[in-house]
């Protein structure tokens, strides 16, 4: 059984009496209108300036609270000639905002440098050793972007030392602000600006547009990638700032994001929030993760062509080490979830020396696999202190479960759905205890799944012209969401694994007049066995999108999520197909079967206590009644497999398929080379097979394997003799057809199972297997 990972929630989609009138003037489909209205578009001028947003929608910048003090300082010390720094933050948000405050200085003839903190050592925010060493080095004005609003200790320090930090933020803002000469925050207690849900880079951008007393236009390439990448509400000005970022993407006349769109493989074209989303906004973050943001903004500023192309090269590297390391630590992450005796409410798991820089993006994944908020720790060998990142669910909220167990922890810090923090290891234990305890008071046990809004239809009334007509209300973000649908009226013809681990899935859905693939990326093999079992018991909801590929369009749909409404799901096979067996592969309670005798009982001592083994017999009417049968080895002759499954009754069928010898890949031998052997036989007396069949082997050119067969198929045929193990040719031959020998036509069999159990596709084996298992069960 599949269950659905969220709550399906239908739309109930309006039939306001306006809504004849809003189709004829805007020439829009009545969905595309219905789903804006949904969102509360629901005028004509509403709809028109949501669909073509507009530059003069952007608020004058002045109405933001402390922007004329905080933008004269700034002119003050740039006509003194006082040393600036600007300092960010290491993510894309920072990185961005840090890069246009940086070229709107200069422009404006600033002395000014940037500081990124390291978030190793220094972590987020204003530091006070660090600001220590940049008063130490003549700053006398600091200004913060994405950062500052908790900043007290490092802001006091500076104004000890006569030194004004203009704070530019967005985030949230702590009950005492600190004393800072400005507090430029779009919802600043004290002030009334009209959108609040600016990112780090659309505040900057606001203080830059200030400070020319004219819109930037040429760093909207910058506020696009910050407002994207930092999942801000794609609204109101954040919506008019990202649809001119993109088109400024477009036609970058940055070397920088040039040369990385060229290392990322990114058609300039088709940049969509998407491709910052999932290939510029990773890259650039993986610079922060993993080594320095500073690196992300000289990218984004140098005019060196030589210099930006290193620099991406650099930033898809680390961007490469850094999905490295993440797959790296979620797969001993899972392993340590599995071993653990008890079921917990939230997922604790530590590793000595995990990468700092990606437990956070760990923590999310586990997230997604188990729907259990999760803490993912690194421990410092060293020192003993275990320092990582959560993520949660909506049901749990993660910083107050924490905030009363400070006792227990060195450091924290965070929100609902995330927080940073460190303790001594030996607190893990009490961690865990804490964070199932307070899971068990918030209810997470009984929390309702995550709700998504969905839309039925046909997937007759799906194509690629509705399609192109949803893409008007993109920019695609929080608050705006892609459309997302639930598709009726539909057959699954194919179901197929694909990518190389095989673990992405491919449907192809038939209707009465459509046939459309949809794609679900990272399902799992045991997954798709099962919708393979039960296709006609698919039901899925997915948003729409286009496959270009040789120059063909074609229409297709993305799942968002999956179930299977039969509770009856059948036998689940699994293909695995390994070419090596380790002891752990026996350690899952099971029943095991095998063709092989040497392999059985070589294995045998590494079987688990509650496991059985058996040696497959083709006389044993003996029903193999079981939840968990293993096939380890591939039989010899297909006809073996066929009399098992017909005597297996099992819920989930595991092939390994371990094979000693490619035989289907060595291939038969040639009448050339068999007259090679023959030519030979007849020439040498007494030749050591136990000795010398390598050299032999070599001698004709012959697979060691191959060589086997041949000479077993002439010792059959009387055209050698063998004693005591030493080969001979026979003087007195009989002519005979090789292929009628028994070792002919038994390796001829064994090429034919392989070719059907380990070479053919995983979807086309299962289908196989489930045929001959559907008698039984």
């Amino acid at each position: 059984m599949i269950d659905a990972k969220k709550e399906w929630q239908e739309i109930e989609l309006s039939e306001n009496e306006h809504l004849d009138e809003l189709i004829e003037e805007t020439g829009f489909p009545k969905i595309v209108l219905q789903i804006l209205m949904e969102r509360g578009y629901d005028s004509l001028e509403a709809i028109n300036n949501f669909l073509d947003p507009d530059a003069r929608g952007l608020y004058d910048p002045n109405f933001m609270h402390d922007m004329e003090l905080g933008v004269d300082r700034i002119q003050q010390a740039i006509m003194n000639g006082e040393k600036i720094v600007i300092y960010g933050d290491y993510d894309v948000d920072g990185i961005t905002s840090t890069a246009l405050m940086y070229e709107t200085l200069e422009e404006l003839g600033a002395e000014v440098e940037y500081y990124i903190p390291d978030r190793f050592k220094d972590g987020y925010g204003p530091n006070v050793e660090v600001y220590k060493r940049l008063i130490d080095e003549g700053v006398s004005l600091i200004v913060t972007v994405d950062n500052g609003v908790a900043g007290h200790e490092a802001i006091d320090y500076a104004n000890q030392h006569g030194v004004d930090v203009v704070v530019t933020d967005h985030h949230e803002l702590p009950e005492t602000l600190p004393d800072a000469y400005a507090i430029i925050h779009p919802r600043h207690p004290e002030g009334d600006y009209p959108f609040g849900e600016l990112s780090g880079v659309g505040v900057a951008f606001k203080v830059a547009a200030a400070l020319l007393e004219e819109l930037p236009q040429d760093v909207l390439d910058l506020v696009a990638l910050g407002t994207v990448a930092d999942l801000v509400s794609l609204t109101g000005e954040n919506r008019i700032l990202v649809k001119y970022g993109l088109q400024l993407l477009q036609q970058t006349m940055r070397p920088g994001l040039q040369s990385l769109y060229k290392v990322a493989g990114i058609e300039v074209p088709t940049i969509t929030e998407e491709t910052i989303g999932f290939s510029l906004a990773p890259r650039l973050n993986a610079l922060g993760r993993m080594e320095n943001g500073s690196l992300g903004v000289e990218l984004l500023t140098t005019l060196d062509e030589e210099r930006a192309e290193e620099l991406a090269k650099t930033t898809n590297q680390l961007n490469i080490k850094r999905q490295e390391e993440v797959n790296k630590i979620v797969e001993e992450a899972v392993a340590q979830l599995a071993n653990k005796s008890e079921n917990h409410l939230v997922n604790v798991v530590a590793g000595n020396n995990w990468h700092e820089g990606v437990v956070g993006i760990v923590a999310s994944r586990l997230v997604d696999m188990t729907g259990k908020p999760s803490l993912v720790l690194s421990i410092d060998e060293k020192t003993g202190i275990a320092k990582g990142s959560g993520r949660s669910i909506e049901a749990f909220q993660m910083f107050d479960a924490l905030d009363s167990h400070r006792d227990i922890l060195m450091k924290f810090g965070g929100h609902h759905m995330a927080c940073g923090l460190s303790l001594d290891r030996e607190k893990l234990s009490d961690l865990q205890q804490v964070v199932d305890e307070e899971g068990k008071k918030q209810g997470i046990e009984h929390a309702t799944k995550p709700v998504v809004k969905v839309i039925p239809v046909n997937l007759d009334d799906v194509n690629l012209g509705l399609e192109a007509q949803l893409e008007a209300l993109a920019p695609f973000g929080t608050d705006n969401p892609r459309p997302v649908f639930e598709f009726k009226d539909y057959e699954v013809n194919t179901v197929q694994a694909i990518g190389q681990q095989k673990n992405h899935l491919k449907l192809q859905l038939q209707s009465n007049n459509s046939q459309v693939d949809a794609l679900d990326f990272g399902i799992g093999s045991k997954k798709i066995s099962e919708i393979e079992r039960n296709k006609n018991s698919v039901r899925l909801i997915g948003t729409l999108g286009k496959n270009v590929w040789q120059s063909r369009v074609n229409l297709q749909i993305m799942i968002e999520d999956i179930l299977l409404d039969d509770s009856n799901t059948g036998t689940v096979v699994e293909i695995q197909r390994k070419n090596k067996l380790t002891k752990s592969m026996f350690q899952q309670q099971a029943t095991y079967v095998f063709f092989d005798k040497k392999l059985y009982n070589q294995v045998m001592p590494y079987l688990a206590d509650d496991s059985e083994a058996y040696l497959y017999n083709f006389s044993d009417d003996k029903k193999l009644n079981c939840d968990t049968l293993i096939v380890v080895d591939c039989p010899d002759n297909i006809e073996k497999l066929k009399s098992l499954l017909a005597k297996a009754i099992v819920k989930h069928f595991i092939f390994v398929g371990y094979t000693r010898e490619n035989t289907y890949l060595n291939g038969l031998p040639t009448r050339e080379q068999f007259g090679r052997l023959y030519k030979f036989s007849q020439t040498h007396t007494n030749v050591s097979i136990r000795r010398d069949l390598q050299k032999l082997a070599d001698y004709l050119k012959l697979k060691r394997e191959l060589l086997v067969f041949m000479i077993n198929v002439f010792f059959e045929a009387k055209f050698v003799k063998i004693e005591n193990g030493l080969m001979s040719g026979n003087t007195d031959v009989t002519p005979h057809n090789l292929e009628d020998t028994n070792s002919y036509q038994a390796y001829l069999q064994k090429m034919k199972a392989q070719k059907s159990l380990i070479y053919s596709k995983s979807t086309d084996l299962q289908k196989w297997i489930l045929k001959y298992l559907d008698e039984n069960n």
